[in-house]
Parts: structure tokens; sequence; C-alpha cells
């Protein structure tokens, strides 16, 4: 209940205004219908993906400067957003003959759902951002939620963000230019526990006044939630998951939360995903290489149906082959999955103090783009319409 009056009243303080109150058919209803009406092309120069990518501007300012800088010069014609699928080369053997070549390419097949980028804030416009997603439809935007860190440190956008996000998406569906833009709520500290002990006002005031269809649950140490006892939880947060079954719920899956997640997997929820999570990487290789460090990455569910995916330990630098490696531990060509970046989007230096970073953002887009993994025809929620 804290959480749903946090996000209507503005934050805390009786002297904030409260926030209009938009209802469904305004964002969620058509955040899943299929592109309508002319959609203004992004124009990328190539170069976008070097590492001198601006990384956009504060709340309330910036948007246009980042639009001009996502088109290409003079750019007429046909779009053109610097990205090239490239041919997907079937691997030969060493032996055989050329008809009977054996099909090791862990990717081929691999079916890919969408690319979560988390820790949005507000040193990126929303402009940007919707810009993004209506140039490539596999992509998510990630926004943290945890109340003692909203608006105040990096990867925790404030109100002020939500709502002008809120007013760009009014702008482009009034226009006719608008196209489906996805975006999850990631839940920490007291907005997590809160859901687990069975309040749906939060979840509900996302889902109905900012159109988030996926909400994801990460009950550990470092979001801080005290993690000792997690599955008295279990029949509360079935609850909530019940009672909101057009809203996709996504559970971080870690050696914290394994009590809870193995209980909600043995009588899994068609609206109910998870997120199986790697904190370290694992040094069985050998050698003090780092980049030689691969990721133990668990095998999936054993229910086919459950939505499921992998995150932590992924940069722009190891995205590839940890994609493969992935493909090959879920070994299922008919089931969709995703992979959420968070840590490997920020950049520290000079004058950079863990911002989000749109060149490693557009990296990580050309790598999936030029891949061309099969996708479902239409980007489903999962959750149960």
């Amino acid at each position: 209940q804290q959480g749903g009056a946090f996000l209507r009243s503005g934050g805390s303080g009786a002297s904030r205004a409260s926030l209009p109150c938009v209802r469904l058919q305004s964002h969620c209803g058509l955040w899943r219908c299929s592109r309508r009406g002319s959609v203004e092309h992004l124009h990328v120069p190539a170069g976008a993906f070097g590492s001198g990518m601006a990384s956009g501007g504060s709340v309330g300012g910036g948007g246009a400067s980042e639009v001009q800088q996502l088109r290409s010069p003079g750019a007429s014609g046909p779009r053109c957003h610097g990205l090239q699928p490239q041919p997907r080369h079937r691997p030969r053997t060493c032996d055989g003959p050329p008809d009977k070549v054996a099909d090791v390419e862990p990717l081929h097949g691999f079916k890919f759902s969408f690319l979560c980028l988390s820790g949005v804030d507000d040193s990126v416009s929303p402009r940007t951002l919707c810009d993004i997603s209506q140039e490539f439809s596999f992509v998510e935007w990630g926004v943290n939620f945890r109340a003692e860190k909203q608006g105040k440190e990096p990867r925790y956008a404030s109100l002020a963000w939500l709502r002008q996000l809120r007013e760009e998406i009014d702008r482009r569906q009034q226009t006719g230019k608008f196209a489906p833009i996805h975006f999850a709520a990631h839940l920490g500290g007291e907005y997590c526990v809160d859901v687990m002990k069975g309040d749906a006002s939060l979840v509900r005031t996302l889902w109905e006044d900012y159109g988030f269809l996926r909400v994801q649950l990460s009950p550990t140490r470092a979001h801080g939630v005290n993690s000792a006892q997690l599955r008295k939880y279990l029949a509360s947060l079935k609850s909530v998951i019940i009672a909101l079954p057009q809203v996709e719920f996504v559970l971080e899956v870690t050696k914290e939360t394994r009590g809870l997640s193995f209980a909600l997997m043995d009588e899994p929820q068609p609206n109910l995903a998870f997120l199986f999570s790697c904190d370290e990487p694992n040094k069985s290789i050998g050698g003090n290489d780092s980049s030689l460090l691969s990721h133990g990455r668990p095998p999936p569910c054993p229910h086919p149906g459950i939505h499921i995916g992998y995150g932590g330990c992924l940069t722009v630098d190891n995205l590839h082959d940890e994609l493969r490696r992935i493909a090959a531990t879920v070994d299922d060509p008919r089931r969709p999955v995703w992979v959420d970046l968070e840590a490997g989007l920020r950049s520290q230096g000079p004058g950079k103090h863990d911002e989000f970073d749109l060149g490693k953002v557009w990296a990580c887009i050309r790598i999936i783009f030029d891949l061309g993994l099969p996708r479902p025809r239409q980007r489903p929620s999962y959750a149960a319409r």
C-alpha cells in the first residue's frame, strides 16, 4: 500500500501534487498491439555504436539533442539504422561429406524472446528509449524500484522521470506514431517484501497507470531483502500472482531464493517466469585472465511452458559467447528465453559515476540484431490474457 501511495502521490510529503491517474486503456492495451499507422524511423549513423556515443540528457532536457544524435544527417529514403544482418553460417565438421554436416552451433534454432536493458535512470531521456523501442521490438527497458534509493542514486529513476515517460508515450499515441514499448519493473527492498506478503496495490498501480506488463521480484540481500525465510511467503505471493493474471511476475533465482523458487516451480502459474542469475564467474577453467572465465548457467526448470531468462555477469564483451552457453544449456528450440543486462551497461570514469551508457546499449542491440535469432511472431507478454 505504501508503494502504491508513493507512486500516486509523487513521493513522500503532503505538499507534492498527486499524479494524474491514467487507466489501462491509455497504455497497456496499446503496448501489446501491433504497430499502427506510419512510424518515424530511427536513423542511426554507423559510428553510433562506438564508445563516444552520448549517454543522454537529464530529465526535462536533452531529449531533442539525443534524438538528433540518433539520426544520421541528411538521411532520406529508406531506413538506415546502421545494422545489417550478417549471414548465418552453419559450421562444418572436419570429416564427412558436405551434405551430412553436423549442426554443432548452439544458437541454431535458439528462440530469443527479448533483450532486457536494466537500470535506466534520469541520465537518459524517455524519448530516446521510445525511439529505440520503435525500431527494435526485441528491446525491453528495466526500471528499478526501491523506496530508499528512488531518484537519489544511479540506476533508480525518479518519479519525475516516470511522469515524463508516461507523457512521451501519450504524445506518441495521439500522433499515431506509436509502436509497442516494453518496460519491466524490478522491485527490491520494501516494495518486493510487500508484494511477497500479498499486497498487490503497487503492482496494480504500475500496470494500470504506467503500463508495466512485467514485474520482477529480487528478494536477496543485495536488493535490501532479508532472504532467511522466503518460503513462508509462498501462499501470499501466489495469491498476488493469481489475482493479476495480466501481469507476468518474474522471480530471480539464486542460492538465496531457491527455497521459494523451487516451491513455485512445483505448481507453476501461467504468468510466472524465472530469471536465473549468475552472481560470479566459474573459475574452473584455470588461468588468471578474466576473459577466459566462464559463467555457470543452471539448466531451466523442467516445465517447458514457463518463460525463463538469464542474467548476471553479462557484458558487451561476453554477450555473444554467453548466449551460446545459454542456448546450449536450454537446448530446446521451442522455448523462448530472454537475457538481462544491468551492471554491464554502466560506465565509470572522469565525469561518469555509474552512468547508463548508451554506447554499450547500442553495442548489445547490434549483437542481437546481427545474430538474427528466431523470435516469436508477436512479442507476447507471457501473461494470461
